[in-house]
This record gives structure tokens, sequence and C-alpha cells, in this order.
């Protein structure tokens, strides 16, 4: 398992600790209604589906996680440009999704700070985003480059 592979596979556990952030949130009596950032989350909780939304979201990060890590290990071969191509668009979907779940819990923890006004809501996101896409890029650089400049070493 390559580091792109982790990084496909650890969206459901940050999901599992947006879930977490966003309960703890809860527990000191903010509104998720009001502060629930995902469409389809808002749409639940304004159903008073809360605890249905979160298998539902779970799975999907689950099914996705699974799409994309079949994609990149069953269907691309580095010997294709186009492939190679695909692949820089799967990584850049894995990273997106990853800085996106990372920004949701760590913003629900600090959100007491944002609504207090200590804290910017667009400051948190911008280190958030700034710190996650370094520290990806950093992180999967060489198996990126690696895999990119591979000629047909498709798993069989």
């Amino acid at each position: 398992m390559d580091s792109v592979d982790k990084v496909i596979w650890v969206s459901p556990f940050l999901g599992v600790l947006d879930v977490v952030s966003t309960l703890y949130v809860e527990s000191f009596g903010y509104s998720l209604s009001q502060y629930e950032t995902g469409l389809l989350a808002r749409i639940f909780i304004n159903a008073g589906l809360t605890y249905l939304y979160i298998p539902v979201y779970l799975l999907t990060l689950i099914a996705f996680a699974y799409v994309l890590w079949f994609i990149k290990n069953r269907k691309l071969d580095s010997s294709r440009t186009f492939d190679k191509i695909l692949f820089l668009f799967l990584v850049g979907a894995a990273c997106y999704i990853y800085v996106r779940i990372t920004a949701a819990f760590i913003g629900n923890f600090l959100l007491p700070y944002r609504v207090s006004g200590r804290v910017s809501e667009s400051l948190i996101n911008l280190l958030i985003y700034l710190s996650t896409a370094f520290t990806l890029t950093i992180y999967l650089w060489r198996d990126v480059i690696l895999w990119v400049k591979a000629n047909g070493n498709k798993k069989k």
C-alpha cells in the first residue's frame, strides 16, 4: 500500500473524527442546523434524522474510498498517458476530500472561538487548507512522481 492508497483510505477515519467533533459541538448546545455546512447533512438535520445521517455519511465515504482505490489499483495502467492524467485527477480528488473533512472536524472543535468572534472562520480555513495541502504534497510527492514516470508496471 503506497501513500496514495493511505490518503484514500484515511478519509473514512477522518469522517469518524468529523462525526465525533460534530456531536461534541452539539453537546455544548450549538445548533447543528445553524452550523453544519454540508447540504445533505443540513437536510437530514432539519428533518430530525441526524443519527440516520451518520451511517449514510460514513458508508458514502467508505464507498467513495473503495471506488478511488479500485480505480487506482485495478483499472489504471502507468504505461498509458490518459491513465496518468486520470491518476492525477484521482489523487486530486482524494486530497480534496482529505482537506475538506480535515477542515470540517478542526472547524468543529474551534466553533466556540469562531462564534464568539475570537477567531475568523476564513482564517481557520485558510490555515487548515494551506497546512493540509502542504503536508499532503510532501507526503505524496514521491509516490505520485514514481507512478507517473513508471512504464507499465500494472499489478495483475
